[in-house]
């Protein structure tokens, strides 16, 4: 049998080490790849990390300066002249006193003890103050236990927190509704009571604005449009921010100044009725 020579056999081992050769160099190439990879996805995750993290900061950078932007707004009055912060208050009207006054004036002859009550409230009647001395100590305005008087009306703060619809609820059984506020000098005593019921200006109260009936036109309960002159709307409010309710904000909540807020968030509120004129009470003065 004839043995291959000696070249063939030297140039067969030849290949086979080139071939060896080449495998490695394409193995080191593909852990090289896998490690290239592997870094690739490291920097991207942390990037992306570094990124969301810094959002966020400076998510609460924002939050941080517009609470101290409130906070700045609302407190600024504080530092103006009376003459500044409460305007001129128009002069308040006597309905409450005259149309009572009419009601008991008799047009028919009546028994002794009401004759006598009526010659007495007529004599009250013919001195009643005019509208610019009326005051909230006139003895003829009375509210209940627990309502703060002012003017001629009644203030409940409730402190218990409730949806805006409940909310009104609870001031309809009671005989009023949420508060409309009718002119500057009601806003400021608003204001300046809500500071002496809670101490400070971050506690929310509910008032008898909404738009829910349509959205930009604000509405008061007894169904008047908003005077736009007489609006206290906090900066770029109102925004009927979606984030927190896919419905908005609908309805309007108090501190200094307004705020829209999501009806169905849960806040304290203010209700308001008529100051009502106890006669018993005048009488046994005369």
């Amino acid at each position: 049998m004839m043995s291959r020579p000696q070249k063939y056999i030297e140039g067969e081992a030849l290949d086979s080490q080139h071939a060896k050769s080449n495998n490695a160099l394409k193995l080191r190439v593909a852990v090289l790849v896998v490690c290239v990879l592997l870094v690739s996805a490291l920097v991207v995750t942390y990037l992306l990390f570094e990124f969301l993290k810094t959002r966020e900061m400076l998510r609460n950078l924002e939050l941080k300066q517009k609470n101290v932007k409130a906070d700045v707004t609302e407190r600024l009055p504080e530092m103006k002249p009376c003459s500044t912060v409460q305007p001129t208050c128009p002069e308040p009207e006597v309905k409450i006193i005259t149309q009572p006054c009419n009601i008991i004036q008799p047009t028919t002859p009546q028994p002794t003890e009401i004759t006598t009550i009526t010659q007495s409230y007529s004599t009250i009647s013919t001195t009643t103050p005019q509208p610019s001395e009326i005051t909230t100590d006139d003895p003829c305005y009375k509210c209940e236990d627990g309502w703060k008087q002012h003017g001629e009306n009644c203030y409940y703060f409730s402190t218990r927190k409730s949806s805006w619809n409940a909310s009104r609820t609870v001031c309809r059984t009671q005989g009023g509704d949420l508060v409309k506020i009718d002119s500057s000098e009601e806003q400021s005593f608003l204001k300046t009571t809500i500071q002496q019921i809670t101490g400070r200006y971050e506690i929310y109260f509910w008032i008898g604005l909404t738009d829910s009936a349509e959205e930009g036109k604000w509405l008061w309960v007894d169904g008047s449009p908003l005077n736009e002159r007489l609006a206290f709307w906090y900066f770029h409010e109102p925004d009927d921010w979606t984030e927190e309710d896919s419905d908005g904000e609908d309805c309007v909540r108090m501190r200094a100044t307004w705020f829209d807020k999501s009806c169905k968030a849960h806040e304290r509120s203010i209700c308001e009725k008529p100051a009502e004129c106890d006669f018993t009470s005048v009488l046994e003065q005369q």
